[in-house]
């Protein structure tokens, strides 16, 4: 009974405790993923060389890069505009141009996550986050959803904010991925591909995301499956949301808007993470005006913990940003998320203070 008690009183010290940290493209460029402003010339440029079963990936990158040029922010804007208005020669942007390059983006990340260089992630995920705390990230690969399982912190069933029936559960921190993840699929009619079938109160894209085997393998969950994904195969499209101008976090079909609850569910809850957190730590998030819902997160709302910045060079910018909003806010001692998270780790302390009594 008192060892029970004493566990429990520990858990509800460290929870109480909690830290929530914010994720963006910067925390990830250590693992070899991409900084925005440079992401679509080196998008085009694998897609070039790259082949693909059902896409002329080459064709497009060229056609896209002639049209757009190579900033990923216009080329998705310079898209979603043509989509919109109906410009010229927009259905085949919509039908083949698009998508092509959404499932480019998708292979060429798992292609870097398949070199696991993410060694910031692996002392992130071993040394630095506790139980209770949640991660929200704004970044769509998956190396460090895989270093938190390997750790022994989370599970793909009920880690990422919502449930996925069948796959295993009992995380001890949250991965809140508010721009989507590359292993999440949408798919269209359940799997149906022909014959009858009725459209149920999960509408047309169903109620979560679906993940694929070979996903699932790249988490390292062998031999488990999800049983939302077909295994003969189906239509369906990435829930990632872009960075566009107009962000829409729904997907428009003749039932009405669907999966509008699923994404607002997700950013109640890292609402809630950074109202209750003790301290926020921004890692590589630039806190930029494209992205309004997550700037929100930060600059509105109850947000009574202190936030840390390690942000590179725009750490200034940023502190300048939440002070001016009444936050508590100071800029790390590192500010590159690699060297944070080396400083944060007790091996590191220790090595500090053997140094400090070997003075």
């Amino acid at each position: 009974m008192v060892t029970r008690l004493l566990s429990n009183l520990s858990q509800h010290i460290e929870l109480s405790m909690s830290t929530t940290y914010i994720l963006g493209a910067g925390a990830s460029r250590h693992a070899g993923y991409p900084f925005a402003k440079s992401m679509g010339r080196e998008l085009f440029d694998w897609m070039k060389s790259a082949q693909s079963c059902h896409f002329d990936f080459a064709e497009s990158a060229r056609i896209l890069e002639a049209q757009y040029g190579i900033d990923i922010e216009t080329v998705m804007n310079g898209m979603q505009r043509a989509i919109r208005r109906r410009a010229s020669g927009y259905s085949l942007i919509a039908n083949c141009h698009k998508p092509a390059f959404v499932e480019a983006l998708r292979q060429w990340f798992c292609e870097i996550h398949q070199r696991d260089q993410s060694d910031a992630y692996e002392q992130f995920a071993n040394e630095v986050v506790r139980p209770g705390d949640c991660i929200v990230s704004f970044n769509y690969d998956i190396s460090l959803d895989s270093k938190l399982h390997h750790a022994g912190k989370w599970e793909v069933g009920d880690g990422y904010g919502f449930s996925v029936d069948g796959l295993a559960q009992g995380s001890l921190v949250k991965l809140l991925k508010l721009h989507g993840s590359i292993n999440w699929f949408a798919i269209l009619f359940g799997g149906v591909t022909n014959g009858p079938f009725t459209i149920g109160s999960d509408g047309a894209f169903g109620r979560r995301p679906a993940l694929s085997d070979a996903d699932l393998a790249a988490l390292g969950y062998t031999d488990v499956v999800d049983p939302r994904f077909p295994r003969g195969g189906a239509a369906a499209v990435l829930p990632l949301i872009l960075p566009t101008n107009r962000k829409q976090f729904f997907y428009q079909t003749n039932l009405g808007k669907e999966w509008a609850s699923f994404w607002n569910n997700l950013w109640r809850q890292a609402r809630k993470a950074v109202s209750e957190a003790k301290l926020i730590v921004v890692c590589g998030y630039g806190l930029y005006p494209i992205d309004r819902r997550g700037c929100n997160l930060l600059l509105k709302g109850k947000c009574s913990g202190e936030i840390e910045i390690c942000c590179g060079g725009d750490s200034d910018r940023i502190l300048a940003e939440l002070v001016s909003h009444g936050r508590r806010a100071r800029i790390a001692h590192e500010t590159r998320f690699e060297n944070w998270v080396a400083s944060r780790s007790p091996s590191h302390a220790a090595d500090a203070s053997s140094a400090t009594r070997a003075r």
